[in-house]
């Protein structure tokens, strides 16, 4: 960090980019070329591969504590992004995030949408855009829960659908045959706390009183 900071202070100034990708996917992949070839003009480019929503990013981190070292020593600082949603798609948190560069005096600078936060009408589109990023975020969520909804309706099965009928009576004919919960459960594949609950549901008796007792903890 020295060092870079000794190397920029002839010229007075520093620009510090930040590019984030939600994932490793070749689409995410080539968002995040996009990304860099756009801050190639900067300084220092911190990269993330994390989902805008999870607030540990210490890619992030370390581009805020390099430009707040930079102001410090007296440098025009600018952080630089390629889109506003890429340091966070929540209003609360961008306009946190802006409180505390506005603070350390350090500019925001977003490429897409043309914003610097040198002025109070880049302030101002900057929380108005980060608004409708939470806006788009929320009204993803309204459709899948719409999606989840509709599809129950239809009689679709969501979420963890149980043992199936087949699975149940090999559980069965293995204690059976075995009259032993943990052998049972080891060929079946399952834990023996699912076998316990299967014969209690189908009411076939456990080999020993032990054993009963030891299965007092399910009910």
């Amino acid at each position: 960090m020295k060092k870079i900071i000794k190397a920029h202070q002839t010229q007075g100034k520093i620009s510090i980019g930040y590019a984030r990708v939600s994932s490793t996917d070749d689409r995410q992949e080539l968002g995040l070329a996009v990304q860099k070839e756009a801050l190639n003009f900067c300084d220092k480019v911190y990269i993330e591969k994390e989902s805008g929503s999870n607030q540990a990013r210490p890619q992030l981190q370390r581009a805020l504590n390099l430009a707040k070292t930079c102001a410090n020593q007296g440098l025009e600082t600018s952080l630089v992004v390629y889109k506003l949603d890429r340091l966070s798609r929540r209003m609360f948190q961008l306009v946190e995030l802006m409180q505390e560069l506005n603070q350390a005096n350090i500019q925001l600078k977003s490429l897409s949408e043309q914003l610097e936060t040198d002025s109070l009408t880049g302030k101002l589109l900057c929380m108005l855009l980060g608004y409708v990023a939470e806006m788009e975020l929320e009204n993803i969520r309204t459709r899948t829960k719409d999606g989840l909804r509709k599809a129950k309706e239809r009689g679709v099965k969501l979420g963890n659908q149980g043992l199936s009928q087949a699975k149940e009576k090999q559980i069965v004919r293995l204690y059976q045959r075995t009259q032993d919960t943990q052998i049972t459960a080891q060929k079946a594949g399952v834990s023996r706390a699912t076998v316990y609950r299967v014969l209690k549901r189908q009411q076939i008796a456990l080999k020993s009183r032990k054993i009963l007792d030891d299965t007092t903890h399910l009910r």
